[in-house]
């Protein structure tokens, strides 16, 4: 098998004209369900190698990156540059809800494209199914599962498993070939804003075995694991969507924490890893990890014996772009040891970045020996995962029977079930009483990860109790709550005996939860039960009299809390608090509320403000 695999592969590259081995280096977005001339194009005229599933609805240049243009201003375009056609959508238009089943045929289609060029090389598809708000796909009823964190608080490594297989197979009958996961993060520090119940916890040997777990669910489905983000972005106080941070950690902490987190996913045999745009003084001072040679060559390749596919976090994050021009960075990470770049809003900016590692091999920045390299690993990986037969004929009923099989949805709704946790409630609140007039407010969840059906909506919670009483009044908030929300929230709760609340946290809102929301509702002299996906004090704040944590913001999670406010489901007494919250109870409420962000405009164009990948 290997010696077949080596030998077509090496047929391959040897027919490559430069450009094409650029080319698949770049994984370029797809966004919504149906192919635009730029969709058509970035397959066809830019050779990509791979496309990322987003949940953000519309393909546009009007799209900018946390607020940011992509573009070089200074790029010169050399004589044989190719620019592509561009898509100018309405950055903030709403997409549709597209089945499993067409996602599988739209797949199918872009793989027919890919395999129709010269080359004959199929796309690695890929995507974010992490559970709680990083499920980039979420229509038709798909099943999600809670994040990592709500797997750990269960406990069960089999169960971990179990999860793992079912969403790979359920992802991959649709045509994906590739998760962005599992998180091997450490989450050492509880005032982390972007990695949270992302990671499996804070104790590397726990999280090591839900690492293995994990990978081996994933790739024994046919799924590539991802695990990320090296070397490790747990000890974070910032988020690199904003800023290049810097972990301090020293070589002995590094190895027993964060390392030792990775290497359990390198010995799980992980087909890939994705980089971190964080500076890692222990082993490089100057250089990110995803420019990093020390970091990626040297310690990773050549202390810990990772052989996969080096992948980078999206390039084009304020942690590279603000000191990188996109199309040099790509080129610096391929140089040190980077196999795929991830291009996200980037629509503008992806003819830049090809041509950019292009002219860095001819002017001899790049060595086409590096550059060959990183594509055979690409290719090898292809045809191990047996894209090169199989691409683009994935079955849409094989889809369907996955996504309704009784048997998974049951197995959906029993971890979500599981991985319930009553955090406190001091008052005997629970099981609320149908007796009491309740005032119900709802964050509402941002459209983009939403299904938009009636299984996957803005107004679940309030569906699900509505189910258990009618003596409620239903109020809902933005995810951040506005003045006036809360102003409402305060006149509706006067004719309440008490109020439930959700209190989700999510690192892509950026100003924050609803935790002023509770304090408001508390000094007015208010009984408060919040519900909340975050276990860290942004989400079970201080002020609640009751909180209830589910772990995830997905349907099925909840769900599940409110038949458990109502008494109709218990909660397991095996499930348990995944990290220690200690080291929170010294730190003044002010640090657990994220400062808001104002919206950067720039040249006319609209924002967005999501764009968070990775």
């Amino acid at each position: 098998m290997s010696k077949e695999r080596d030998s077509f592969v090496a047929a391959k590259l040897a027919k490559m004209s430069l450009l094409e081995k650029c080319g698949q280096l770049l994984t370029f977005t797809w966004r919504g369900a149906y192919l635009t001339p730029s969709g058509f194009e970035q397959i066809t005229r830019l050779h990509a190698g791979g496309l990322c599933l987003e949940p953000y609805a519309l393909e546009t240049c009007k799209n900018l990156y946390w607020g940011r243009s992509q573009i070089d201003p200074d790029f010169k375009a050399p004589k044989d540059y190719i620019d592509i056609a561009h898509t100018y959508f309405n950055a903030r238009g709403f997409g549709v809800s597209v089945t499993p089943e067409e996602l599988t045929e739209a797949l199918n289609q872009l793989q027919e494209i890919a395999m129709s060029r010269d080359s004959g090389i199929p796309l690695h598809i890929t995507i974010d199914m992490e559970g709680d708000f990083k499920n980039d796909y979420t229509a038709g009823r798909v099943l999600q599962f809670p994040p990592p964190m709500g797997l750990t608080a269960i406990g069960d490594v089999d169960l971990a498993y179990q999860v793992a297989n079912l969403m790979a197979r359920q992802m991959a009958a649709i045509g994906v070939t590739q998760f962005y996961h599992p998180v091997c993060d450490v989450n050492i520090n509880p005032l982390n804003p972007e990695i949270g119940v992302r990671s499996f916890g804070d104790d590397p040997k726990v999280c090591a075995k839900f690492i293995d777990a994990t990978v081996r669910g994933y790739q024994d489905a046919g799924v590539a694991a991802t695990i990320k983000h090296f070397a490790g972005r747990g000890d974070s106080a910032t988020d690199a969507h904003d800023v290049l941070d810097v972990c301090r950690g020293d070589k002995k902490r590094m190895e027993e924490v964060e390392l030792a987190a990775f290497q359990a996913g390198v010995d799980a045999g992980s087909w890939a890893l994705m980089t971190a745009h964080t500076i890692f003084p222990a082993y490089d001072e100057v250089y990110p990890a995803t420019l990093s040679k020390k970091i990626l060559t040297d310690l990773l390749r050549g202390e810990m014996g990772f052989n996969g596919v080096i992948v980078s976090d999206a390039i084009g994050m304020a942690a590279i772009l603000k000191k990188w021009p996109l199309p040099q960075a790509c080129a610096m990470a391929i140089k040190a040891g980077v196999d795929t770049i991830l291009l996200k809003a980037d629509d503008e900016s992806r003819s830049q970045c090809l041509f950019g590692i292009k002219r860095a091999v001819e002017e001899g920045d790049l060595s086409e020996e590096r550059v060959d390299d990183a594509v055979r690993r690409l290719l090898c990986m292809k045809y191990d995962q047996g894209l090169f037969r199989n691409a683009g004929k994935m079955d849409p009923e094989k889809t369907r029977a996955i996504v309704r099989s009784k048997e998974n949805v049951d197995f959906s709704r029993e971890v979500a079930h599981k991985a319930l946790l009553v955090v406190r409630d001091d008052k005997n609140l629970l099981p609320l009483s149908r007796d009491k007039r309740i005032l119900v407010i709802e964050q509402i969840i941002p459209y983009e990860f939403l299904g938009k059906d009636l299984y996957s909506h803005p107004h679940m919670f309030c569906e699900q109790m509505v189910k258990h009483s009618t003596n409620l009044i239903l109020d809902d908030a933005g995810f951040h709550a506005s003045d006036e929300d809360v102003e409402e929230a305060l006149k509706l709760a006067k004719d309440a005996d008490l109020v439930v609340m959700t209190n989700y946290y999510a690192r892509i809102e950026k100003e924050g939860n609803n935790q002023h929301m509770v304090k408001a509702l508390k000094d007015a002299g208010h009984t408060v039960v919040v519900v909340t996906n975050f276990p860290y004090r942004r989400g079970t704040t201080t002020h609640a009299d009751a909180v209830v944590c589910n772990f995830s913001g997905s349907p099925d999670s909840i769900r599940a809390a409110a038949d458990l406010l109502f008494g109709t489901i218990k909660p397991y007494t095996t499930t348990k608090m995944p990290v220690d919250l200690s080291a929170e109870k010294d730190l003044p409420e002010e640090k657990f509320a994220p400062v808001p962000k104002k919206d950067e405009k720039k040249s006319g164009k609209q924002v967005n403000v999501w764009g968070g990948k990775c």
